[in-house]
């Protein structure tokens, strides 16, 4: 189904994320840092989350199916971090078991400025056909201009995107802002957006896939370790240039995600 199979997995992986912590890094579907008022020497961060497709960089990585996730991050000294991430995912003519991203890096918060900056590899596992795996490397600022206003940056540069032997940089901004209204306890009110453009070289077997920007804004609410967001997706790619890109016309398309996640660390729980 995939005409290039290692550029259709590098389009969809990710952050955060974001991804958790860098896990898919690029979207705000990534969870984000746990703060508490003294900060431990170690402490241990996880979550999972259920949605109803797996969107990474503008484009679905589960073929518009429902995806379940979940992370485990370790954090040290306030300083270091190491984690891992995984994902179902779909449609894809090496037909991976999974998408599993193992990350690291150096995270530091000074004042109101974090500066957040590490390497991924994402791997994916049970692959027919050939592989994928690749790495990236990754900067992400951040900035709280007030308590409920907090605009943030990504950076990510891969070398053989999808082992394909393309190099591949996305650039994302965005920004999110707390209502600062609280009408019902432990519940507060967020909306948030990203704007950004995915550049992908030339591969090793010519294949010239198109650059291609993407964006998201939407809304959401956090009850204690609970998060429901509700997100309008959407790429400049066409029908035609999507499946240029992956082999399938419908994942490039605008679309709405809902997902609702559960974070916490060893710290939170008592």
């Amino acid at each position: 189904m995939i005409k290039n199979a290692g550029i259709a997995l590098a389009l969809g992986a990710s952050f955060a994320l974001a991804g958790a912590g860098q896990a898919s890094a690029a979207d705000l579907s990534a969870p984000e840092t746990l703060v508490t008022e003294v900060t431990p020497v170690w402490d241990v961060a996880f979550g999972v989350a259920f949605m109803n497709d797996y969107r990474t960089r503008g484009i679905s990585n589960s073929a518009k199916d429902p995806a379940i996730q979940g992370y485990a991050e370790l954090q040290a000294f306030d300083w270091l971090y190491a984690g891992i991430w995984a994902s179902n995912v779909n449609g894809f003519s090496t037909d991976p078991s999974a998408e599993i991203d193992l990350y690291g890096g150096v995270r530091h918060t000074f004042g109101a400025l974090t500066l957040d900056g590490g390497a991924l590899f994402y791997w994916y596992p049970g692959e027919t056909g050939g592989e994928t795996n690749y790495w990236e490397l990754s900067f992400k600022p951040s900035y709280a201009i007030s308590d409920d206003l907090v605009i943030s940056g990504t950076l990510l540069y891969g070398w053989d995107i999808g082992n394909a032997g393309g190099d591949g940089l996305y650039l994302v901004g965005g920004a999110k802002y707390t209502l600062p209204f609280q009408t019902i306890p432990d519940v507060a009110f967020y909306v948030s957006g990203e704007f950004g453009k995915q550049w992908l070289g030339k591969t090793d077997s010519g294949f010239n896939p198109k650059n291609y920007l993407t964006w998201n804004a939407g809304v959401g609410a956090t009850y204690k370790a609970a998060t429901l967001d509700v997100r309008y997706i959407d790429t400049d790619l066409s029908k035609n240039e999507c499946a240029f890109n992956t082999g399938a016309r419908g994942w490039c398309g605008s679309t709405a995600l809902v997902k609702l996640s559960f974070d916490t660390a060893f710290s939170k729980l008592k």
